[in-house]
């Protein structure tokens, strides 16, 4: 994988458990965000391959909130939710810890509870695996640490990227990431 001809990931191989929380860490600008696009197939590889990791099976949070100014907290969630699954908005609120902010819009929410509702309706969607950019920017460690509980709880894989000292040491897994072009210290 290549950016502007700078080698960003070359002959990187990653074996992820079955289930448990995977922590991808190391300095900015080493290729993370880069390994979850791929991952995501969001992005396409010169060459090699992603292995038993089916897109439509995936729910990504983006680095970026990604919040709709003009939708409440409720309808963030209950947009990524089928009809049948409608009734779950509580559970999701609880997730994230954001009970009681159903009709606060993006701009009334501090940016930790604008991060944890992205969170929430990323949880909500659902998936066979979960890849997480930096899913506690501006949450606080205790919090986090609870929060992270709730997504080990889902049962599937979660591959998150931190640099969060409490969020690596939460983590069942922690893959140190050095250098470009990518690679595994």
């Amino acid at each position: 994988m290549r950016y502007s001809g700078k080698l960003v990931l070359d002959h990187f191989s990653l074996e992820l458990p079955h289930h448990g929380l995977t922590a991808l860490s190391g300095p900015s600008g080493c290729g993370k965000t880069t390994l979850l696009r791929v991952m995501a197939g969001l992005e396409a590889p010169e060459s090699g391959t992603v292995c038993g990791v089916n897109p439509a099976q995936i729910a990504f949070l983006f680095q970026e909130n990604r919040l709709l100014p003009w939708r409440t907290a409720a309808q963030h969630i209950t947009d990524v939710l089928p009809r049948p699954r409608r009734g779950e908005l509580a559970r999701w609120l609880a997730f994230a810890e954001l009970s009681g902010e159903e009709n606060a819009l993006p701009a009334a929410l501090s940016g930790g509870m604008a991060r944890r509702l992205a969170l929430a309706r990323c949880a909500a969607l659902g998936g066979a695996l979960y890849l997480l950019d930096e899913p506690f920017a501006g949450v606080d460690p205790e919090r986090a640490a609870r929060i992270l509980e709730r997504l080990r709880a889902l049962d599937v894989p979660v591959v998150l990227s931190s640099h969060q000292p409490a969020v690596l040491g939460a983590c069942d897994r922690v893959v140190e990431l050095d250098g470009l072009p990518l690679h595994c210290v």
